[in-house]
């Protein structure tokens, strides 16, 4: 098991939490160029890695656990109220108890299901060299670095909305360091869970992970697409992303 991604993984959500605590005015500046690049950076690695290796055998029902994890998402962010992807879809008079609550387990869910692939890759990867080709070891770093370009911007947009909605810091900072845990604990269970079947279960995993990235990147540049303010600023930051996310996966 590789702990290196799960410490990785902890550790800079939690400092990219503290970090927006400290410098939370600077930090706001600076979300509405980061959030459309990462989302476009992740779109462009899934379009050119992700999918291309997991549509590489011939199993057809790949594109049904994409759908579903695209459809669960839409479900989650009934509770997550969007923060997955940028921004809270909650009324300020109403960013009390519940809808932290809320929020906290549905961006708690998405991000337990999103890891679950992370260590599994390894012991995919470890299986496949004595059977036929199928995901391949570059995935564990493709993914790897999608994960935490998605979920280290989603650390500083929760810890800002906490410093709105939450006085006291012990509370933040134990949300925060619950919202840092869930990966890990995902990446773990992923793991044991693929145990028991190697390569079926690690597809459905990285399937169902990858339909709700896709619908969190999807939603998020069409979002931005027909925004009229800040328009052309917006093409140009996801035109970048997905050139970044070419670049880095071809050199």
């Amino acid at each position: 098991m590789n702990y290196s991604i799960i410490v990785i993984l902890f550790t800079s959500v939690l400092a990219v939490g503290v970090f927006a605590d400290l410098f939370q005015k600077k930090i706001q500046q600076f979300t509405k160029y980061i959030i459309p690049l990462s989302i476009a950076f992740v779109l462009a690695l899934i379009c050119t890695h992700i999918l291309p290796e997991l549509f590489h055998e011939d199993d057809h029902s790949i594109g049904v656990y994409l759908l579903l994890g695209f459809v669960f998402q839409i479900i989650l962010e009934l509770l997550s109220k969007g923060i997955e992807h940028g921004h809270v879809h909650a009324p300020e008079k109403k960013n009390g108890i519940t809808v932290i609550i809320s929020l906290m387990i549905g961006l708690s869910l998405h991000s337990y299901i999103e890891g679950m692939p992370l260590i599994a890759i390894d012991n995919h990867s470890n299986h496949i060299h004595e059977h036929s080709h199928s995901i391949t070891n570059s995935t564990n770093s493709v993914y790897f670095i999608m994960i935490l370009a998605h979920k280290l911007p989603i650390a500083a947009i929760l810890m800002i909305f906490f410093l709105t909605a939450i006085n006291k810091r012990w509370v933040r900072y134990s949300l925060l360091i619950l919202f840092a845990a869930t990966a890990p604990l995902g990446a773990i269970t992923g793991y044991f869970i693929t145990q028991i079947d190697v390569h079926g279960i690690f597809n459905i995993l990285l399937a169902i992970s990858t339909g709700m990235l896709l619908h969190i990147t999807t939603l998020l540049i069409f979002e931005d697409h027909h925004h009229q303010k800040d328009k052309w600023r917006n093409i140009a930051l996801i035109s970048g992303g997905i050139l970044l996310g070419v670049m880095f996966y071809y050199f």
